[in-house]
């Protein structure tokens, strides 16, 4: 490996950056963990180091990471709501939803949390809920974004599913 010292934290910044855009993970990380070790702190930095445990599904480490750049500035709703995808990998929907909520407390079009949340609320049989978010999204997205489509298909295989329980007959019991 090269000798990193040589190079500024925004060169090492932008370096890890363009790494992360060719999915070269270990390069990438093997740069920002250059800059961790030796005590920058820098929101782009946990930013990035929070996305590269995330795609390495190290959800603990991505969830410090996002936590520490959220302690320091707190309107970072990208970040934020990824805190809040990472919670939700690791099964902690009370922190996922905190999260998210606190992002739609600001942008409340937001789709990508309108989106997960909805998700989230058919997982913990919400359909009213869920509905109710994917409706919403529909309302605020272009029909071509990738979230609309994705509600679209869920919206129908919701209406699907009510279609066939009304017609399902009730069971007899003697």
């Amino acid at each position: 490996m090269q000798n990193l010292d040589i190079f500024t934290v925004d060169e090492l910044l932008a370096l890890a950056e363009i790494d992360l855009e060719k999915k070269m993970l270990a390069d990438s990380l093997h740069k920002l963990k250059h800059l961790s070790l030796q005590g920058v702190v820098n929101d782009e930095l946990d930013a990035m180091l929070g996305s590269v445990y995330a795609k390495l599904k190290l959800f603990t480490s991505a969830a410090q990471h996002y936590s520490q750049l959220l302690e320091r500035n707190d309107t970072r709703l990208h970040e934020q709501f990824q805190l809040g995808m990472v919670n939700y990998e690791m099964g902690n929907n009370d922190i996922a939803l905190k999260c998210w909520d606190k992002v739609l407390e600001v942008e409340p079009s937001y789709p990508p949390v309108l989106f997960h949340k909805a998700i989230l609320m058919l997982e913990l049989e919400d359909v009213i809920t869920a509905k109710k978010l994917l409706d919403f999204l529909l309302e605020v997205v272009d029909k071509t974004n990738y979230y609309a489509e994705q509600a679209n298909t869920i919206l129908e295989e919701l209406a699907t599913l009510a279609i066939n329980s009304e017609n399902k007959p009730a069971l007899e019991t003697h």
